[in-house]
């Protein structure tokens, strides 16, 4: 705990994974520069963008290296960036549209405390606040995080835009399978990490506010691929043997729907709607032409 109190930013890496957003990297990386106890070590990881953001990193400061790599998804590109994070022993992950607060990186640190086995997952606000699209969406991720995190087994899980844990812990683990390329990547190290014996702490205190601005079409996409992504842990849980249930009791839709807004409710029905079609045809792919 020693470290920790004097200096965590002396031992800590966070890695950024970004593709195409330039303006949203600038501005997660000027909050990044402003975290209490810094400066702290960043590691962007363009994951091969058409126009590469190393000027965007050079401009944020010496604290900031930039990868760069061939399109393989957040997943792959996190991997690489904790492969560059030489000589860190804690990891903290966050996403290029997102604007961790002041204290974020020492509440993170301080929740995973140097304990082996612990993954902390902090909290996420919606930063636009008038996108009802926006809005929805994190309600949605911010419910599923409330429901599961104090439970054991299941599917809980932490998303990958505020995460901390040993660097150590997440190379045994074998960091996040690439095969998941647009989602599910957090769940599928969620659930790995526990049957590894390791444990998932809430740090509600540690918090990012998350600007994903989305329209109605960009908001049918992410959760439909949020299904795809699901179908794709869920042939990984069937080929490992894997018996944990795949699919929420209705008490889980009667808690998402309850106590909303007559527009924050039908845009969280869309997004079950959304989801349950990209799982669908997911597996209408499948028969066609096999498994991937």
């Amino acid at each position: 705990m020693d470290a920790v109190r004097k200096s965590p930013a002396a031992e800590a890496v966070i890695v950024v994974p970004s593709f195409s957003r330039p303006r949203q990297l600038e501005t997660c990386l000027d909050h990044l520069a402003a975290l209490d106890g810094g400066p702290w070590r960043v590691v962007v990881v363009d994951d091969g963008s058409p126009r590469p953001l190393a000027p965007v990193c050079a401009a944020a400061g010496p604290h900031v290296t930039c990868l760069r790599q061939e399109n393989g998804g957040p997943g792959a590109a996190r991997n690489a960036g904790v492969a560059a994070a030489g000589g860190a022993r804690w990891i903290l992950f966050t996403d290029d549209d997102c604007r961790p607060r002041p204290d974020w990186a020492v509440r993170l640190v301080a929740a995973q405390g140097g304990v082996a086995g612990r993954l902390v997952g902090g909290r996420i606000e919606n930063a636009l606040t008038d996108n009802p699209y926006s809005s929805a969406s994190q309600t949605l991720a911010n419910y599923l995080t409330d429901r599961y995190a104090d439970r054991d087994g299941g599917m809980g899980f932490f998303t990958t835009n505020n995460m901390c844990c040993l660097r150590a812990d997440f190379l045994e683990a074998g960091g996040f399978d690439p095969a998941f390329r647009q989602a599910s990547e957090d769940r599928d190290l969620s659930l790995r990490w526990k049957d590894r014996g390791g444990t998932l702490v809430h740090a509600p205190g540690a918090v990012v506010d998350h600007a994903h601005a989305l329209d109605l079409g960009g908001f049918w996409r992410q959760h439909a691929s949020y299904g795809r992504g699901a179908r794709r842990l869920h042939r990984r849980m069937d080929r490992d043997g894997d018996r944990r249930a795949k699919f929420e009791a209705l008490s889980f839709y009667a808690g998402l729907l309850s106590r909303r807004g007559p527009v924050e409710a039908a845009l969280l029905g869309l997004s079950q709607v959304a989801t349950a079609a990209g799982y669908a045809r997911a597996r209408l792919a499948e028969r066609s032409r096999g498994p991937e």
